[in-house]
């Protein structure tokens, strides 16, 4: 994980081992529709990975998969137009500082009130020790440094200084029912402020570019390779791509080819699915008299005929 290159803005926090993949895995997997499978669960489950991936596509990557549509050479931040436009700018922009400090704010209060409510060892040193821990600290100025925990939150992945309050105060037989309660709504918050609020910004800026939803969708049909032209008779050979010459001998291409071809092409089929024990592998018997009729095969090996032909 830590080569992976899409995941080089949080390399460090991997090594320190800042972010807590048991509740990240939860939080991925977390269902909190009314059935066990839909179209609105696979979409939200899909986003989340994409976005701690660093895989999500921001503009950086529809401009890689749309070439055609989108401005050449590298295009700045919708929001801030200080940085290039890809996943790790996504919560490092300057436009998102002041909707991160209050979401971080609000999140610190609601944490506290969950624990309070939920556990009979919420104390009066509860809610310092939430204010001291690096997640909540809302002190930079400008941007979020990608340093704080806040940047893996923004990324839908799981800081361990969150899960260590839920570890200390919340029994484990309650941790993962109200971390799933908290996080959802903490999240809710971050996609909306942040995610779905660029992804807004991103559309009003393509469609003054007339790029649309159908255009990208009908993109490779209408932009298909160009094949090359046929070559011109007269050239020269040197000009030619060397030819191949096969002679007429014939290669098997299935492991079940048979010089000649089968009486019954279904025998291969019944070699297969048979609960006969084989002396070797089925394909040792395709070129036998038996293969093509399995039970004349069951029939000679039974008896002394098996010693006249050969059904090996």
């Amino acid at each position: 994980m830590v080569n992976n290159k899409a995941l080089s803005p949080i390399k460090q926090q991997i090594i320190d081992g800042d972010i807590d993949w048991t509740f990240t895995k939860e939080w991925l997997n977390f269902n909190d529709q009314d059935v066990p499978c839909s179209a609105k669960l696979s979409k939200q489950q899909g986003s989340r990975i994409k976005k701690c991936n660093f895989i999500y596509p921001t503009i950086d990557i529809q401009q890689r998969n749309y070439p055609r549509l989108y401005p050449i050479g590298s295009i700045s931040c919708i929001e801030c137009a200080n940085a290039h436009d890809d996943n790790t700018h996504v919560g490092l922009c300057k436009e998102h500082s002041i909707h991160i400090k209050n979401i971080l704010i609000r999140a610190a209060h609601d944490l506290h009130d969950l624990i309070m409510k939920n556990t009979k060892d919420g104390n009066s040193i509860l809610e310092e020790t939430i204010k001291n821990i690096s997640l909540f600290n809302t002190s930079f100025v400008d941007a979020l440094p990608q340093s704080h925990p806040g940047y893996l939150l923004i990324h839908h992945l799981v800081p361990s200084d969150l899960t260590k309050i839920f570890n200390t105060y919340i029994n484990k037989k309650l941790r993962f029912s109200l971390f799933s309660k908290f996080f959802l709504t903490l999240m809710s918050s971050i996609d909306a402020l942040i995610w779905t609020r660029r992804a807004s910004l991103v559309k009003q800026w393509e469609s003054t570019l007339s790029i649309t939803k159908n255009k990208k969708r009908f993109y490779r049909k209408r932009h298909k390779k160009r094949t090359p032209p046929p070559p011109d008779p007269g050239a020269p050979d040197h000009n030619l791509s060397p030819s191949r010459h096969y002679n007429s001998r014939h290669f098997a291409t299935t492991p079940y080819y048979r010089d000649g071809g089968f009486n019954d092409n279904f025998a291969h089929i019944r070699w297969m699915t048979s609960n006969y024990l084989h002396s070797g592998h089925w394909t040792t018997y395709r070129d036998n008299i038996g293969f093509n009729n399995i039970d004349l095969f069951l029939i000679l090996q039974n008896s002394f005929l098996k010693n006249v032909f050969d059904i090996r």
